[in-house]
């Protein structure tokens, strides 16, 4: 009985690897417990004893919290691709020259369009940062030329 109980776990932890819904987990942990205590000679009703014990004590008074902690924990947000780039520094390749004619800067790589944010021109070799993206435009601004003291 102890290979049936173990086949019985295998299946619900598979059933949990396609649910996600933490209820068939608890059920193969149960099945496992009655798969030990078939191992160590208990009888049918031993064996379905534990596995309701188990199995019920894991969906009822595990899972609530469980649930809880998943749905509300906290994780840091990892942007990437173009809302990555909002604070990023770039160097403009290909002048931008007014409100509506846009240049390119280089920023990881690649040329993108962009505009400055109040609409002044700007030549190519001026780094800028990156405070926001329009569609598939960068919205950017000059950086502070750093005065460096020797």
């Amino acid at each position: 009985m102890t290979l049936v109980w173990i086949a019985v776990a295998l299946l619900f932890a598979i059933a949990e690897v396609v649910t996600l819904a933490l209820f068939a987990g608890f059920i193969a942990l149960g099945a496992l417990g009655a798969a030990v205590a078939a191992f160590m000679g208990f009888g049918y009703l031993g064996e379905a004893i534990v596995f309701a014990v188990v199995s019920l004590l894991g969906i009822g008074a595990v899972r609530p919290p469980l649930m809880h902690y998943l749905q509300y924990r906290h994780s840091p947000e990892v942007l990437s691709g173009a809302p990555a780039m909002i604070g990023q520094t770039a160097l403009v390749v290909d002048p931008i020259r007014g409100p509506h004619d846009r240049g390119h800067v280089r920023i990881a790589g690649e040329d993108w369009p962009a505009l400055t944010i109040d609409g002044q021109p700007l030549e190519a070799g001026v780094s800028v940062r990156v405070m926001d993206i329009r569609r598939a435009t960068l919205v950017v601004e000059p950086v502070p030329d750093v005065i460096q003291q020797s």
